[in-house]
């Protein structure tokens, strides 16, 4: 059925799209559609992460580099309206957050001049648009102004649509896909679970996502696969089921993700788990870093080098546990302070002090790690850390004149390498995860999310699914 699908993928001569389920080889499909082509494909998608993917699949399957380009919408639409600032209107190389909406319409009226059409349709023979329930209004705008010339199919997941965007709206698939793009197919297999060796798992999964689709609710009491398991309780020991759930997935080395949903209430929640949990689960942070660049302002406006540390202290707290307990008081007043009898660790003593006498990156970045190896503190948060000390050697190293311009250049090249966090248990929100895969996953507070939440949730777990709520029946709205 790929390689059918992939073939009319191909042939496709005007705009089409795919719904691919969660785990059933969307990748895989658009690597055979480029296999097959006569011609260079550009492949849109939203992460520098699924960028990475699609690269390694097309590697995989052995699809010459020349049949294909992948990038963000994000960094081809700047690049496009660089290349040409007088006709796009567009000169910022480095866009701030609010300042993307602007490029996208800049985008799309470039793109609909002739000329520009003909470099554009010179040098690609078709469009493909991956997780297309991720593109805002203004992205598909973008997209339709590359279908009125090129060959463009878009592939994603309406079950998948978990993004909020500030100032733009989601693309809407029944106002504006389905009236104007022809089906080309729908991925049926759910491969994930077919090659994890589970495949009641992704059959279940399977029958889940029809009764979501359909607006019913999934009874929890109801016939599920060996590796699906169910945990109930009072609301009153919800807190304590999933701490001790959690402890009870800690005996391997596999992949655990714990996930609640994506507004602030529970982005907050994780932290606070992964702290209760002493950092044996790692929770991550939002990609845009705003704990991180928030402390950095605070740290580069402080007046003293006292005020500074006394800030680096308080983010500290933000990723380890027990750093009141390694400090001695004199420390935790910012000064320097002369090693005594009872001193409990002398090596946080004298990384404190060597900072406080000599304030620079380099001391501050030995107190970290000084604090990580302390057997009295446990790192938590440790995506926070990672960021902060790959900050702290950039500066080290000369990148920026300040922390805060290192954190910004470590920021763009983060968004090409990934998270800096390898650690095997995790604690995140679903629009964190959304299009990861993990061997196990843990939905906490289960009736708190709504249906497509719980969709993505489910679908993170390649080996089994633990769902811990206090009702019989999700979703609850």
């Amino acid at each position: 059925m790929s390689d059918e699908l992939a073939i009319k993928l191909n042939d496709c001569t005007t705009k089409g799209y795919v719904i691919a389920p969660a785990g059933y080889g969307k990748t895989h499909l658009i690597a055979l559609a480029a296999r097959v082509s006569r011609g260079t494909q550009l492949i849109l998608t939203h992460t520098f992460a699924g960028v990475n993917s699609i690269k390694t699949k097309m590697t995989a399957l052995g699809v010459p580099a020349s049949k294909y380009q992948v990038d963000t919408i994000a960094s081809w639409s700047l690049r496009l309206c660089l290349a040409y600032p007088k006709t796009s209107g567009w000169k910022t190389e480095n866009p701030t957050s609010k300042q993307w909406n602007k490029l996208y319409a800049c985008c799309s009226g470039l793109l609909r001049k002739n000329f520009i059409r003909h470099v554009v349709a010179s040098t690609y023979a078709g469009v493909y648009v991956d997780e297309y329930q991720d593109c805002s209004d203004l992205q598909h705008s973008l997209v339709c102004a590359l279908a009125e010339f090129l060959p463009s199919r878009i592939l994603g997941d309406p079950m998948q649509a978990i993004f909020d965007f500030d100032e733009d709206k989601p693309v809407d698939w029944d106002a504006s896909v389905y009236p104007f793009f022809h089906c080309l197919g729908q991925l049926e297999i759910p491969w994930r679970w077919e090659k994890a060796g589970d495949p009641k798992l992704g059959a279940w999964l399977k029958e889940v996502r029809k009764k979501i689709e359909q607006g019913q609710r999934i009874d929890l009491l109801g016939e599920r696969p060996p590796s699906v398991i169910r945990v109930y309780t009072d609301p009153e020991y919800l807190a304590s089921k999933q701490y001790s759930s959690l402890c009870d997935l800690l005996g391997h080395n596999e992949s655990v993700i714990a996930l609640h949903g994506g507004d602030q209430q529970s982005k907050n929640k994780t932290h606070l788990l992964a702290r209760t949990m002493a950092g044996r689960f790692s929770s991550i942070e939002e990609v845009e870093g705003k704990d991180l660049h928030s402390f950095l302002r605070k740290f580069g406006a402080a007046k003293t080098v006292q005020a500074g540390f006394l800030l680096a202290l308080e983010f500290a707290k933000k990723c380890f546990t027990g750093v009141g307990d390694a400090l001695t008081a004199g420390t935790k007043r910012g000064e320097a302070t002369n090693q005594r009898k009872g001193t409990k660790y002398p090596l946080v003593l004298h990384a404190a002090n060597a900072y406080l006498n000599n304030p620079t990156s380099s001391q501050l970045k030995s107190f970290f790690l000084a604090l990580k190896t302390n057997p009295a503190t446990s790192a938590y948060r440790r995506d926070l850390l990672y960021r902060f000390l790959n900050v702290l050697k950039l500066h080290i190293d000369g990148a920026g004149a300040t922390l805060a311009e290192a954190a910004n250049l470590y920021q763009r090249e983060m968004r090409h390498t990934g998270r800096p966090i390898s650690h095997r248990k995790l604690i995140g929100t679903t629009l964190l995860v959304k299009g990861l895969e993990y061997d196990h996953a843990v939905i906490l507070d289960a009736d708190a999310l709504d249906a497509k939440d719980l969709y993505v949730a489910m679908t993170r777990g390649s080996k089994s699914l633990t769902i811990i709520g206090t009702g019989r029946y999700l979703p609850t709205r």
